[in-house]
């Protein structure tokens, strides 16, 4: 455990008000923690009770500070044990879904809850990044409604670094399809996220374009095959019918767009409900195209050189239930 039993700990005399984080300074607390350049006023007890590793930590004697208060000294970013500490004392700054957070929210917590035996909120992080890089696809057809982290146009770069740490196996499927959606240079050179630049290690760059070149191959063939499907029995309109998914197989021969289990909904189903008759686009929707998404989304780690879905899911299943 990363913590200083030091004799130069605050005092009344020596407390810097610049270093004390307001919001997280409770008059009667009855532990200081700090990091060096931030100060925590906090209650010990309920430390204790939320933190297995807190509980272990403070059986020992600790050095006082302020009034005989104890003092704790971690090493971790006042970014981090703010919004920790946040979630802990503030029930409301970090419920579970449905409730919206953001990136960096889930990152922090995700890291301390986990390096401190948090479990309630390790796994409420888990189930925000769920929303957004789901495992099931009946989770991911629901993802515009249901994420709680914004749609930011890089946070699967600022995810997967995540998702490796602490071996969120079961999201990579969904994060590295995100990523595929990128441009080959943003995938090789890495982009901007926070107005800090990052990166993807070698080995997933790898898997995402080659990932990509297969998704953009199997999209392009599912999309014609769909579209060469004959006129349904209760086509009003078959010769038309006929010509307008010609038109479309032009169209879809020249997409280079790697999403394909969403390029069939964005791209062709309000176009080919225009297009098509009702009968003709209500047969295509639900004879073709839910069984090729389904096809696609079963393929996903396979494309990706994971581990089949039932081996994530146990693991994360594992992960969701474990107690510490």
């Amino acid at each position: 455990m990363e913590m200083l039993k030091s004799s130069a700990s605050p005092t009344s005399q020596t407390l810097n008000s610049s270093r004390i984080v307001a919001e997280l300074w409770f008059s009667d607390g009855t532990i200081i923690v700090e990091n060096g350049e931030s100060m925590f006023k906090l209650y010990s007890g309920l430390l204790a009770r939320k933190s297995s590793v807190f509980r272990d930590m403070l059986t020992f004697p600790q050095p006082d500070g302020d009034g005989g208060v104890q003092t704790v000294r971690l090493y971790d970013s006042t970014e981090a044990l703010t919004a920790f500490f946040k979630a802990i004392f503030d029930p409301e700054f970090f419920e579970p879904p449905p409730s919206k957070t953001d990136l960096d929210t889930i990152g922090n917590i995700l890291r301390l809850s986990t390096k401190y035996n948090t479990q309630y909120l390790r796994k409420r992080a888990l189930l925000h990044i769920e929303t957004t890089y789901p495992s099931l696809l009946t989770a991911w057809n629901r993802r515009d409604a249901d994420r709680t982290i914004p749609a930011i146009v890089y946070s699967p770069f600022a995810v997967l670094p995540l998702v490796r740490e602490f071996e969120l196996s079961w999201a990579l499927p969904a994060v590295l399809y995100c990523l595929c959606s990128h441009s080959v240079s943003q995938i090789l050179d890495g982009v901007y996220w926070c107005e800090q630049p990052i990166s993807i290690n070698a080995e997933d760059q790898k898997r995402i374009l080659v990932g990509r070149a297969e998704l953009v191959h199997l999209q392009n063939n599912l999309s014609l095959a769909c579209l060469r499907q004959p006129s349904y029995p209760d086509c009003i309109s078959s010769s038309e019918c006929t010509e307008r998914r010609r038109k479309w197989l032009n169209v879809v021969s020249g997409w280079d767009i790697a999403d394909p289990l969403d390029c069939l909904i964005e791209n062709m189903d309000n176009a080919l409900k225009m297009d098509l008759c009702l009968g003709c686009f209500t047969q295509l929707k639900s004879n073709y195209y839910e069984e090729a998404q389904m096809e696609i989304w079963d393929q996903l780690p396979r494309i990706f050189g994971l581990s089949p879905w039932a081996d994530l899911l146990a693991l994360k299943e594992e992960a969701m239930s474990f107690e510490w």
